[in-house]
């Protein structure tokens, strides 16, 4: 799998030659940029902005040529995380995170060990 921290790293010492294109699998720009100086440092420049694009799509061929599940974007891990809430011990006082649909369910307080029923 490959990544951007990466990607960006070869973009800024061999990005002239095409290194970063050639990591991501982009042979035929890679070729281009390499006897061309990046196109002249213009295509160097934009770049900049294209890696993280090519990073994503150079993951996703390869799940799909070597039959591993693409990697989930970060915003439908948090879209699909159960939300959480904070309640307090009323024996001693310490926070607590639960899940947001525990209603009803009991869970010790890590601070005293008391078992709470966490409330609607």
């Amino acid at each position: 799998m490959r990544t951007s921290g990466i990607a960006y790293l070869l973009w800024f010492f061999g990005g002239l030659m095409g290194f970063h294109r050639f990591y991501c699998g982009r042979i035929g720009t890679g070729l281009l940029w390499f006897f061309t100086g990046g196109l002249a440092g213009v295509g160097w420049i934009i770049d900049l902005f294209l890696i993280p694009d090519m990073v994503r799509e150079s993951n996703a061929e390869d799940a799909q040529m070597y039959g591993y599940p693409p990697p989930v974007p970060r915003s439908a891990m948090a879209a699909a995380a159960p939300a959480n809430r904070v309640i307090y011990c009323p024996q001693c006082g310490g926070p607590m995170q639960v899940p947001a649909n525990a209603t009803g369910a009991q869970f010790a307080c890590p601070k005293c060990r008391t078992v709470l029923q966490v409330p609607a």
